[in-house]
């Protein structure tokens, strides 16, 4: 097996496991989230789409943020860019942490 081989195998198991993780992630997400829609009475149908909305904005900024550094984008569209993400992220975790707090479940 030459070294090019080797860096090949290791770059795709690295992203076979941040694909697993991520998937996992946005798994746990989704349960608190869909739990917490359930709980404040949100109807059945609307509930599973909360949290894929809000995780997939993360994501999209993400790989937005990336491509502007790519390509040379002004530090003022990149600050607003980061603002979004930071408030996009912050709802994220409020929406995680909600269902188990109200429900006594810390730890």
């Amino acid at each position: 097996m030459t070294v090019g081989d080797r860096r090949d195998l290791v770059v795709s198991a690295v992203s076979t496991m941040v694909g697993i993780v991520v998937g996992l992630t946005f798994l746990f997400g989704f349960g608190n989230v869909f739990a917490l829609a359930l709980r404040l009475g949100v109807p059945v149908w609307v509930a599973p789409l909360v949290a894929p909305a809000v995780d997939l904005t993360v994501v999209a900024l993400l790989v937005a943020i990336r491509r502007l550094s790519a390509h040379g984008a002004a530090p003022e569209v990149h600050r607003s860019a980061r603002r979004l993400l930071v408030l996009a992220s912050a709802v994220t975790l409020a929406l995680n942490v909600a269902e188990p707090l109200i429900a006594g479940e810390i730890g």
